[in-house]
């Protein structure tokens, strides 16, 4: 499942880069409860508690940074699982320049399967298009109020 979106911060490209390249400051944009076990080099763990309509609980989840290129683009691949479920997410996001702030293009590449992949698809593309966007929006929110300095 692909969603994706964009959006513009008064935030330079560099402290944007900043930001989404500290897996504890993308983590707490996170809607969800989390805990954030590991962090090594461009590898993390933890664990979040969340779900797809009535399927919740606590998921392991494993990420790494795939791509950084300082001050342009910036992509991780996650994968999670628990209560019999698997999630493999592919976050990226593209920075260009905008006057005195950043434009930000982002995109989720989100495969589920287990018991949360048998759900009606408009109802997961909801649930995760609700998550990926809320994610970002934060992401905005703490850009915009300097929370990332």
């Amino acid at each position: 499942m692909h969603v994706d979106g964009q959006f513009q911060v008064g935030a330079a490209p560099a402290q944007v880069f900043a930001f989404f390249s500290d897996p504890r400051q993308l983590l707490d944009c996170l809607d969800d409860p989390h805990t954030l076990d590991s962090v090594q080099g461009d590898q993390f763990s933890g664990t979040i508690t969340t779900g797809v309509a009535f399927i919740r609980g606590k998921f392991r989840f494993d990420g790494q940074y795939m791509e950084k290129l300082p001050g342009q683009r910036i992509s991780t691949k996650i994968r999670g699982s628990g209560l019999g479920n698997a999630v493999d997410a592919t976050l990226s996001a593209a920075l260009g320049a905008a006057g005195p702030g950043t434009t930000i293009a982002w995109q989720a590449d989100i495969t589920l399967t287990g018991q949360a992949a048998s759900l009606a698809e408009h109802l997961i593309r909801s649930t995760i298009e609700k998550k990926a966007a809320g994610l970002f929006e934060n992401a905005r929110k703490k850009l915009e109020s300097g929370a990332s300095s």
